[in-house]
């Protein structure tokens, strides 16, 4: 594929995506929930019950039940959270966790704020203080320190599915549920 036509098919999915973002804004009432009560424990549970029962990833788990609290309806979600899975394409890397609340706090943020240099402070801070949250409380941000696992590994794969997504991992959504509705209410 020639330069051109690679930069013009970009062009065709970025105006696809784009599309599919507008509408996101245009189908949700984000701006309403947002000034509505986070409660955290519901959050928590329902990551939760995306995350074990409903057989997600962490970061599509936190990003599908953020979006439900801010009754944010989308054909990309949870999809586009996917590749953050396992600490970013299974690197270990940062959390998954984290990395979908950052999701979440953009878009509530975004629906209340249109100023760009507002929304950019706001949603930084936001996102540092949960991220500073999230390391306090759990010891650390990246996805093999949390687990104990090198997720690039086949063995250490199947140790995630045999236990430790449940018995490690889930405690590490609901925490980061928790921290997300605290910053979801300062919004």
């Amino acid at each position: 594929m020639k330069r051109r036509e690679f930069l013009d098919k970009c062009a065709v999915g970025f105006t696809v995506t784009a599309g599919s973002l507008a509408s996101l804004t245009a189908t949700h009432a984000a701006e309403d929930a947002a000034s509505r009560k986070i409660d955290a424990d519901k959050l928590a549970k329902t990551a939760h019950e995306h995350f074990i029962p409903g057989k997600r990833t962490c970061c599509e788990a936190i990003l599908m039940a953020g979006c439900e609290a801010l009754e944010i309806e989308s054909e990309l979600v949870p999809d586009i959270a996917l590749g953050l899975a396992g600490g970013i394409g299974l690197q270990g890397e940062t959390c998954g966790v984290i990395s979908s609340s950052a999701m979440v706090v953009s878009l509530a943020v975004a629906a209340k704020e249109k100023d760009y240099a507002k929304k950019k402070m706001q949603i930084l801070g936001a996102v540092g203080r949960l991220c500073c949250a999230f390391k306090e409380q759990c010891g650390h941000t990246d996805c093999r320190s949390l687990c104990g696992l090198d997720l690039t590994k086949p063995e250490d794969r199947m140790k995630l599915k045999k236990g430790v997504k449940a018995q490690t991992c889930a405690k590490f959504v609901k925490a980061g549920a928790r921290l997300l509705a605290k910053e979801l209410q300062s919004i």
